[in-house]
């Protein structure tokens, strides 16, 4: 156990990994890591608060990059993945996939570091139990040591 941000993960999938990453946000100084699996980051706040299972089907997807881009740069490092058949399916443009994407391409924009992988297939357990290890390899350790994450940088 450690008190130490650099050396703390937080993450989760779908959701867990929305969430994860906005703990981060909120609180730096408590967690420095974040491991998204397929994270939920197309989501946005609901029109109505009262009513928080309502969906806007014409929001922007890009709540949570637009978050990241309003503050400074964060103590906090990253891995995401994502499937290539995490695509929109009723026509919005609001997909898993468009929106890790975004938000990968913001958190580089801003210099963070950030471990990015895309995987084949969809929303589903049997994809990210085989990443998990590649997460948790890509931000335990120490930080100092961690390869250049530049790698991620798309190309």
């Amino acid at each position: 156990m450690t008190t130490d941000p650099r050396r703390t993960i937080i993450g989760g999938l779908s959701y867990g990994g929305l969430a994860g990453t906005y703990a981060a946000l909120l609180h730096p100084e408590t967690f420095g890591n974040v491991l998204s699996q397929s994270g939920a980051f197309r989501w946005t706040p609901p029109p109505d608060p009262k009513k928080p299972d309502v969906f806007d089907p014409l929001a922007e997807a890009n709540y949570v990059a637009a978050l990241f881009l309003a503050r400074p740069k964060l103590p906090v490092r990253f891995y995401m993945n994502v499937g290539s058949d995490e695509t929109d399916t009723v026509g919005r443009q609001n997909s898993q996939l468009n929106a890790n994407r975004h938000l990968r391409d913001v958190l580089l924009a801003k210099d963070y570091e950030v471990h990015y992988e895309e995987f084949v297939g969809g929303h589903e357990d049997l994809n990210w139990r085989g990443l998990l290890a590649n997460g948790l390899l890509a931000l335990a350790g120490d930080p100092a040591n961690q390869p250049d994450a530049t790698a991620a940088r798309p190309k």
